[in-house]
């Protein structure tokens, strides 16, 4: 266990660049820098830097208390904008930091989400939350709250939205600028006194789903709906004329998800055209580059796809990287220099954890490191496993990818291996330093099979949306297909065989518990096990599109009864280790605390482990220390120890 130990210890020294911002002069970039985990009752401890674009200086601008983060520099000269919690732990409020030092600024209700700079540089357009709201599911999916708690806490939409403020910079005057009777998900500015938004009526998770885009005047606080569609929305922006649109518009499982195609919005006439760069309708993010074309990036497979793409689809340049290109494994993107030919990056890949990178143009061959945040772990980690590429067919012959994480002890026979499925559905495990988080799993000796079922991103939007109305349907079968290629292909010990997930992952999970005897242990982390009171307990509208429709109609809430694993435990033996953070409001407490009464009742050995002030995942060192150590070991007791 030493071994393991140390290990686990290793990837709680890493660190995460996010929220790339370049200087003016295009000589280097800020970016905000957090920690793996943090301590209890504390935010996380991140900070803000600035790198030089060769690499040789990495100065730490600014130093807390609390967090720090959403870097942006002035248009106009060298002053930052920051966020920053050190004020009033969990409430992100606006700060400024110049030649003559660090400042609060404005009075901002709610904390602070996203900003943009007015282009005069003179004010500064903030969204923030109100209390009450709560965060995404990639953000922990907890009630945003701070200061004293709140008693009662009172949820209703009258009294609680995401707002758009202008903070002016000379005096911090503050004014709210945003619709008032909408709330705003995430916009970008057009010019000084309008934003392009995505909105909703409904302020909560829920709304998000049934979200618009809208053009907001910030002098008079009206909108302008411009466009409503079926799916869910993201990343609008205008072209340099104002005369084009550019945003994603697809199924995604969550918000901030969305990999589709590229629509485009003609303002004079209403007309919306699809732009899919070489046939790639996976993309997360873009930018235009000028009036006619765009830079995108997106998900290609195990990897990520970049490059520059002009509006009727024809590609100007294009590179495909068996990597994540982005700040995270939710969305890939860059950050284009001032000279609008180089660009910056967060780079992660086999063995590589995440750093910053830069390349002059599309000609150049290769990245340039920026930072040097994680070379020591990368260095000292010994037990990085062999990392394998897997394709198999699902039943009805759909080509499916993922990957196997093979410890390097030179074993040749089948291994205790643990199948690790990924969240979302809207997301995949790709090539990463830490592929679905199942390093862990590799260094206590386990073979994982980390599969990409249908439904999974990076394989077009026709792919990622084949499981809509069929929640464990043949995406379940698509990971029994792909176990039977790890075993006949020597991997695999059939008869040592685990299963793990979180989120989505542990929906599946719980589901492989109730309908098949095929493995001798589960770990549930973060699962769904019954669909119906799932819905109306949680905070969002996912359950109302996997299933084909709104639960509001008998024909879609009879497939989520009927999906769901409490509705199937007839004869299920799998001992099932339950993992749940106290303040999920994602996938709520009750989802496991029904599977443990449902198994307990059938006599099925079972174990709930709910962590405080933990929401949708677990991310205080310690929890993470303990989650990690009950899982392994329920692992070893049923599967045999592979060490």
């Amino acid at each position: 266990m030493d071994f393991f130990e140390a290990s686990l210890g290793r990837l709680h020294q890493l660190r995460f660049p996010s929220d790339l911002s370049f200087t003016r002069d295009g000589t280097a970039v800020v970016a905000a820098v957090r920690p793996a985990v943090h301590e209890p009752r504390q935010s996380p401890q991140s900070r803000v830097w600035r790198f030089s674009l060769d690499g040789a200086e990495a100065v730490q601008l600014t130093n807390g208390p609390g967090g720090d983060g959403l870097p942006h520099l002035s248009p106009v000269d060298g002053t930052l904008a920051f966020v920053s919690d050190r004020a009033l732990q969990g409430r992100m409020s606006l700060f400024l930091k110049d030649d003559q030092g660090e400042r609060p600024l404005g009075d901002v209700a709610g904390t602070i989400e996203d900003m943009r700079w007015a282009p005069d540089g003179e004010s500064l357009i903030v969204m923030a939350a109100d209390r009450g709201l709560d965060g995404g599911a990639t953000n922990g999916a907890q009630r945003l709250t701070w200061g004293e708690p709140d008693d009662p806490a009172v949820t209703s939409p009258a009294n609680a939205r995401r707002r758009l403020f202008r903070v002016r910079t000379d005096d911090g005057s503050t004014v709210e600028v945003g619709p008032s009777k909408l709330s705003v998900w995430e916009f970008e500015l057009l010019g000084d006194n309008a934003a392009l938004a995505i909105v909703s009526a409904d302020p909560s998770e829920r709304g998000w789903y049934h979200a618009a885009l809208a053009k907001i005047d910030l002098a008079t606080r009206g909108a302008t709906i411009l466009h409503r569609s079926c799916w869910q929305l993201l990343a609008p922006s205008a072209n340099p004329c104002a005369k084009r649109i550019a945003f994603l518009d697809g199924w995604s499982s969550d918000r901030g998800l969305v990999a589709s195609d590229i629509s485009i919005l003609d303002i004079a006439t209403g007309k919306i055209s699809t732009v899919a760069p070489s046939g790639m309708s996976s993309i997360t993010s873009m930018k235009w580059r000028d009036d006619d074309s765009l830079w995108f990036t997106g998900w290609s497979r195990l990897g990520s796809v970049y490059g520059v793409t002009r509006l009727d689809g024809s590609i100007e340049w294009m590179t495909r990287e068996d990597a994540i290109i982005g700040m995270n494994s939710f969305s890939a993107g860059i950050t284009t220099a001032p000279d609008k030919k180089g660009f910056a990056a967060v780079r992660e890949s086999d063995g590589a954890p995440p750093e910053i990178v830069f390349k002059s143009g599309a000609e150049a061959f290769a990245w340039s490191a920026v930072s040097n945040l994680n070379g020591d772990v990368a260095r000292d980690f010994n037990a990085y496993p062999e990392v394998r590429a897997i394709a198999w067919k699902g039943a009805d012959g759909v080509e499916l990818e993922g990957l196997v994480l093979l410890p390097r002890d030179g074993a040749k026979e089948p291994r205790p291996t643990i199948v690790d499925i990924h969240g979302g559905p809207s997301w995949a495990v790709r090539r990463a330093y830490n592929p679905g988080d199942a390093l862990p799993f590799a260094t206590a000796g386990y073979a994982v099979f980390l599969p990409n079922y249908r439904g999974s991103v990076g394989w077009g939007k026709a792919f990622g949306m084949l499981n809509i109305g069929d929640p464990a349907g043949a995406e379940f079968q698509d990971i029994l297909a792909g176990l039977d290629k790890c075993v006949a292909a020597g991997i695999s010990d059939p008869d040592r065989l685990g299963i793990s997930g979180a989120s989505y992952g542990g929906y599946l999970t719980a589901w492989a518990v109730a309908t098949t005897n095929r493995f001798k242990a589960a770990v549930m982390v973060s699962g769904i096990a019954n669909q119906l009171s799932s819905h109306y307990s949680c905070n969002h509208d996912f359950h109302a599109f996997i299933n084909g429709g709104p639960l509001s109609e008998e024909r879609y809430r009879r497939v989520a009864v009927d999906r769901s694993a409490i509705t199937r435990l007839d004869k299920p033996t799998t001992p099932t280790l339950m993992i749940h953070g106290d303040g999920d409001r994602c996938t709520p407490l009750g989802q496991a605390q029904e599977l443990y009464a449902a198994l307990l009742e059938r006599g099925v050995e079972s174990e709930l482990v709910v962590y405080p002030r933990e929401g949708h995942g677990v991310r205080e060192r310690d929890h993470q220390l303990d989650a990690w150590r009950r899982t392994i070991g329920w692992f070893d007791r049923y599967l045999g120890s592979p060490r």
